[in-house]
């Protein structure tokens, strides 16, 4: 089980991922009330910004990737869209 300051780094680390300033603020907030450092809340802000870059950098290889190849535009059953997007309509 994950003490109180630890689970406020792994939010602080997974709001810069998910770019939510709101819940950023809130977790180095509540980080450093549960006796984190600023050393602590760097590195997890750096793990953070690693994870949405690696995101970032797959998503656009992805978006060239589908130029000029009609047939890898195709949603996969996995999109995250949303049921009513376009992607899940027939065509």
């Amino acid at each position: 089980m994950l003490d109180a300051k630890t689970r406020e780094l792994v939010a602080v680390a997974a709001s810069v991922a998910g770019a939510c300033h709101d819940c950023l603020r809130q977790h180095v907030a509540e980080g450093r009330r549960r006796g984190a450092s600023d050393a602590e809340i760097r590195e997890a802000l750096e793990i953070g910004q690693a994870v949405r870059l690696t995101v970032s950098l797959n998503t656009d290889a992805l978006a060239e990737s589908l130029l000029g190849s009609p047939d890898r535009v195709a949603a996969t059953a996995d999109c995250g869209c949303g049921a009513d997007c376009s992607c899940h309509q027939e065509a």
